[in-house]
């Protein structure tokens, strides 16, 4: 473990868990360094998942050239999310911890209106923000366009801006810290989806999750279809452990809306070889779904003057037929 000047009183301990991640790092710090002024106590912890990249080095090169005294390395070990997330809330000195990606970039005061908020509210265990989707690249923007849209991920709150509110999950949440000694930590038997579940058990304690839409962030999502597509099946497929003995909950309905619509499809299909009705529903379902994907993407190019957003016509069929393969396999693998 790497450290700086500790303060043994922080109030906030920020924590971020990487790997890999040399070209986002910086940036990711230098959004963090600015929500704080000189006089308030805070530390930074870095909980490196084996890099194999400069992302250790350049974030201790950042670290002396903001003097961000309160500055700790953690290795990560076990390299997943979950073991990460859990070696930075114990190892925090903070009474409040808040954990952005290495991806994101917190706007200005996002940390101080979650620490206004939940010091306001104390039956709120996590307040959370919004999500901007940042691009890079042609295909990044198209991408962004698909992820910040409702036709591409549906109701999610803090992707698509909703109103402030209590709501299921948060997004870069600014937790107390005791909350994790009486909810327990992040799941580490699950590889992805440990914040959903880690959430459900938390509304289950009787506590509350608040979304702040005056708390902003923006997040780099991936830069081409490929890699996005994979991110999709990975999402999908591990999505089934929600529902089994590793999990205390945190599967809902929006998650499962692909399988339900493609698996409604393929039925209504077969089924119109004995019942013409069904291939009339069946049909009638793809047009409406199709025509409601079209407007979405001439509204979004309307709105941007930018027509590569026609290619969600394509994109965003695509991340739910992916997306919903996932599931399907995962819990084709969970039946074995």
């Amino acid at each position: 473990m790497q450290s700086f000047m500790q303060n043994d009183h922080p109030e906030i301990s920020v924590i971020i868990v990487a790997r890999n991640e040399q070209y986002f790092i910086r940036d990711c710090m230098l959004s963090i360094r600015k929500q704080f002024s000189d006089s308030f106590p805070w530390e930074l912890i870095l909980v490196d998942g084996m890099s194999e990249d400069r992302t250790k080095e350049i974030a201790v090169k950042y670290a002396e050239e903001a003097g961000i005294e309160n500055f700790r390395i953690i290795e990560n070990t076990g390299i997943t999310l979950a073991t990460g997330w859990n070696k930075g809330i114990k190892a925090a000195r903070g009474n409040y911890v808040i954990r952005p990606d290495a991806h994101a970039i917190l706007y200005p005061s996002y940390i101080s209106k979650a620490y206004e908020t939940i010091k306001k509210m104390p039956k709120v265990a996590v307040v959370g923000g919004t999500l901007e989707t940042l691009a890079k690249g042609y295909w990044g923007e198209v991408i962004r366009d698909a992820l910040s849209s409702k036709a591409g991920v549906g109701n999610s709150s803090f992707r698509t801006h909703a109103e402030s509110g209590y709501k299921d999950t948060a997004v870069y949440g600014l937790y107390r810290k005791e909350v994790f000694e009486k909810v327990g930590y992040f799941n580490e038997d699950l590889v992805r989806h440990q914040d959903n579940e880690f959430h459900s058990r938390i509304l289950a304690k009787g506590y509350k999750i608040y979304m702040n839409q005056e708390m902003k962030a923006g997040y780099y999502c991936r830069d081409n279809v490929p890699a996005l597509l994979n991110q999709m099946y990975r999402i999908g497929y591990y999505l089934p452990d929600l529902s089994g003995r590793k999990s205390m909950g945190g599967l809902r309905l929006r998650h499962l809306a692909p399988a339900a619509f493609f698996i409604s499809l393929i039925i209504g299909f077969l089924l119109a070889n004995f019942l013409n009705i069904f291939l009339y529903l069946s049909l009638a379902a793809s047009a409406i779904y199709l025509g409601f994907i079209v407007l979405n993407a001439f509204y979004i190019g309307l709105k941007n003057l930018n027509w590569k957003s026609l290619w969600l016509v394509f994109l965003i069929p695509a991340i739910h037929f992916t997306y919903f393969l996932g599931t399907l396999t995962g819990f084709i693998k969970k039946l074995k």
